[in-house]
């Protein structure tokens, strides 16, 4: 097991204003409810779990045819910003995000400012990549209405053929960060050796047939939750295979997301929040669990200022492809068992910017959540769900399990 090299202790914690105890945290009901049917990610090709197995970290402190976007279920063409249609254009950054959660909670500073540069380093190739993105020809497949309804991501057994040169381009820039982490540095050699060959050096095999590329086998292996693959690529490179999902993980997002913000809908609702056709827990594009959900802000009609939405519909965040999708509140989204009493909410008490956790009371796993409402901005999520730490240290003492369990909620 891999462990951190700086203690961050779970309670009390510091903040701006002292120091809490666990006892300055309380426990909240949930919100509204709804008629949804969630449930967990499942392989389509090994019928197992797709939740993996998080890790700690050490931190020193100190090709088709075209790859032109494809056309939503009802015609429109899609636009590429870099997050949901709901959060794109006024994010935050990864640094202010960050800046405003060490203010006020300091002593998580050094873990924040060992990720910072990953974090910002992934957010920027997602436009760097798209060039590359394009000349590979990958894109999302078209959005079937009746396959969201059952469940079935979009990337669901879905060839990745042709991702290796973007794959490495985002190798290139990720590895030298990756390598500042204490835990990292040793196999950094294998890495290199791994993720930095020429694009086409695995396509040539004996005889008439071609070799996959290993990374985009890795990558298939990884959105399928095919662990038996991950673990056979990883000895065929000599690395520990906990050690190069973790860093692929890290190389494979920013494809993902370059990929995946072609196809959000120039105005209205992405394809899998039509109609409410996709009602899961876990991403409809690359199939992995949220790792924070966040309630939006009320929305002002452009055309009348006397118009607007109340706000707070709940939406999830994938972590690994960054996508956003309406999720309803009330509803499990690990167990999907909904209605009173099933979903409670536990934040700190005073000033906490909207941040809590929604934690079910049946299966007992939780979602980081932050309220838009209660904030001036619109933090990033991947930057904040980092930030939130302090809480899943709370949730580990009182025994509950995250729904995406990441490197940073593992205790």
């Amino acid at each position: 097991m891999l462990m951190h090299s700086v203690a961050v202790r779970p309670v009390p914690y510091s903040t701006a204003s002292g120091v809490l105890p666990e006892a300055g945290f309380t426990a909240q009901p949930g919100g509204a409810l709804g008629h949804i049917s969630g449930g967990n990610a499942f392989s389509p090709e090994t019928g197992r779990p797709l939740r993996r197995q998080g890790l700690r970290y050490g931190i020193k402190c100190g090709a088709r045819e075209t790859a032109r976007a494809p056309l939503s279920p009802f015609g429109r063409r899609f636009r590429p910003p870099g997050l949901g249609a709901s959060m794109a254009s006024s994010c935050q950054s990864v640094a202010k995000t960050l800046a405003e959660v060490v203010e006020c909670r300091p002593v998580l500073e050094p873990v924040l400012r060992a990720f910072e540069p990953l974090l910002a380093a992934q957010a920027q190739l997602a436009d760097d990549l798209a060039d590359s993105i394009r000349a590979s020809g990958l894109e999302l497949p078209e959005a079937q209405p009746g396959a969201l309804e059952q469940g079935l991501s979009l990337l669901a057994g879905v060839p990745l053929t042709g991702a290796a040169a973007p794959l490495r381009q985002s190798a290139e820039k990720l590895l030298p960060l990756l390598a500042t982490l204490e835990t990292m540095a040793p196999h950094l050699p294998a890495l290199e050796a791994f993720l930095l060959a020429p694009a086409g050096a695995a396509k040539k095999g004996k005889g008439a047939k071609t070799r996959q590329d290993p990374r985009e086998a890795l990558a298939e292996a990884l959105l399928s939750g095919n662990s038996e693959e991950e673990t056979r690529l990883a000895a065929a490179h000599d690395l520990d295979p906990s050690i190069l999902h973790f860093a692929f993980s890290f190389v494979l997002a920013p494809v993902l997301r370059a990929i995946v913000s072609g196809s959000l809908p120039e105005e209205g609702d992405a394809p899998w929040d039509a109609g409410s056709l996709w009602r899961q827990g876990y991403c409809p594009v690359c199939g992995s669990f949220a790792t924070i959900a966040w309630l939006d802000k009320p929305l002002v009609d452009e055309k009348n200022a006397y118009l607007a939405g109340g706000g707070g519909k709940k939406h999830l965040h994938c972590g690994l492809c960054g996508t956003d999708w309406k999720f309803m509140r009330g509803t499990c989204p690990s167990c999907g068992e909904k209605g009173s009493g099933v979903i409670e909410m536990l934040r700190e008490s005073g000033s906490d910017h909207g941040e809590r956790l929604d934690w079910c009371t049946k299966c007992k796993t939780y979602c980081p959540t932050v309220d838009l409402r209660e904030r001036d901005g619109k933090p990033d999520m991947d930057a904040l769900a980092l930030g939130m730490m302090h809480l899943d240290m709370v949730a580990a003492r009182k025994k509950l399990r995250p729904l995406k369990v990441s490197f940073w909620n593992t205790f």
